[in-house]
């Protein structure tokens, strides 16, 4: 494509798409651009502004909200400041889940909205409705930061995500068409091996890729096939995601393809989107409210998330169970208008390297445990050539969804590979008591 299609897709595309499919992507691009040049003063008031409304609308048009206020005996006028918000109490998803209906705005009618579930690396997949203001403004910022790499929204990237985890699903129509006008060649960041990654690599050759987007473990080990077999590619940035970025994810991808490296920490359910163009700080989007629960004296907590856009389904004081680590101190010297998040704790993922080459990476498979009624699942390597996928079964399975996981494990791990399938009673923890779902014994 050409050189202007980036200018084309921006001003002549998006717009008529985002009438069509009734977004507002460009709007709230322009506008992030904008607010990009406010004090750190105009960001605060404008947020409170529209903590102020989100909250007037959640007691007027929710019967969870109303319920809550009345409650605890105050009035959405309480909450004066950001800080206020600690007047609330916390929205888990045993409590989203115990309330789904009463959580959903009484004019969901008069919205327009998106059905959502997470599948996120904390394996707790849950269903949500996300407001379509709240998808454009974290989609536009996603635009704005990929942007400020050199990025041109329309050029090619390469996604290694969970593209291909099931056993003959594809795409539909719809998100082909969005692929290929965002040029977006998505590819399966799950079975890693050395064939598999001789074909991205010559795939990024042939299409002339020069940016790469998926889960951090998949970009590392594409990194190190390269770095190993003295490839050369053209690569100008990597986006890694859904992962914390270890040191060693990031020092051979440096080498590999000495690029720019810009991890992202995002979860639409939270409506948080945030990018760490300087290691040790991650820009948040100007939609999104950050909190801690109970900070210790290093300044890490689990966040607490308020998406001041999401009317269909208001999530206020959000806990999505991540840690994360906020410090003050040094982020006043740091140039960024909106709020940071130094450190991302509690979201890495072992790699399982199988017997017959096929290597594993583990946030994909909740895209598949979300669709199935499972309370818990853990994909453990045993050994070499044998791995157990444990699950703790909801009322509602059956044989088909046994049958679902199994070919789709079988389609990652190969022919080669011994799956078992087995009950657990109760989740596998980790010495801080976080629930596990890939486990490496070997």
């Amino acid at each position: 494509m050409s050189k202007l299609y980036p200018f084309i897709l921006k001003n002549a595309i998006m717009p008529i798409a985002d009438k069509a499919m009734h977004t507002n992507l460009m709007k709230y691009y322009h506008i992030i651009k904008k607010m990009n040049t406010w004090s750190k003063e105009d960001i605060y008031c404008w947020q409170l502004e529209k903590l102020k409304d989100l909250l007037e609308y959640s007691y007027n048009n929710t019967d969870y909200y109303r319920n809550l206020f009345n409650t605890i005996n105050i009035k959405p006028k309480d909450i004066n400041s950001i800080d206020d918000l600690s007047k609330l109490p916390i929205l888990t998803k045993k409590i989203i889940r115990d309330n789904q209906s009463e959580l959903i705005s009484k004019r969901i009618d008069s919205l327009y909205y998106k059905k959502g579930s997470t599948g996120g690396s904390t394996g707790d997949p849950l269903i949500y409705l996300h407001d379509n203001d709240s998808w454009s403004f974290v989609n536009a910022n996603n635009i704005f930061n990929w942007e400020k790499t050199g990025y041109r929204y329309g050029n090619k990237f390469l996604a290694l995500g969970s593209t291909s985890l099931y056993v003959n699903k594809k795409p539909s129509l719809k998100h082909k068409i969005y692929y290929q006008l965002k040029n977006k060649v998505a590819v399966s960041g799950i079975n890693m091996s050395d064939e598999v990654c001789e074909k991205y690599c010559e795939l990024i050759k042939k299409e002339n890729i020069k940016y790469i987007y998926g889960y951090a473990s998949s970009i590392y080990l594409l990194a190190k096939y390269v770095f190993v077999n003295n490839i050369n590619l053209p690569i100008k940035v990597c986006f890694s995601t859904s992962e914390v970025l270890k040191d060693i994810y990031r020092e051979t991808i440096q080498k590999a393809f000495k690029c720019k490296i810009i991890d992202c920490y995002g979860a639409n359910d939270g409506g948080i989107t945030a990018f760490s163009h300087t290691k040790g700080f991650y820009e948040v989007g100007y939609n999104c409210i950050v909190r801690m629960k109970e900070p210790n004296e290093n300044g890490e907590g689990t966040i607490l998330l308020t998406d001041l856009f999401n009317y269909a389904m208001p999530f206020i004081n959000y806990e999505i169970g991540d840690v994360i680590q906020i410090d003050l101190s040094i982020n006043k010297q740091y140039n960024y208008n909106g709020q940071i998040i130094n450190k991302i704790l509690g979201r890495t993922s072992d790699i399982i390297i199988l017997g017959n080459g096929h290597t594993l990476t583990g946030p994909g498979f909740t895209i598949l445990f979300k669709d199935i009624p499972v309370d818990y699942y853990c994909i453990e390597k045993v050994d070499k050539n044998s791995i157990i996928c444990w699950i703790i079964k909801l009322p509602s399975f059956n044989e088909k969804h046994e049958k679902l996981i199994y070919e789709t494990l079988r389609k990652q791990c190969g022919e080669e590979i011994s799956i078992i399938i087995k009950e657990t009673q109760k989740p596998f923890l980790s010495p801080s008591g976080k629930a596990l779902y890939f486990l490496n014994n070997e």
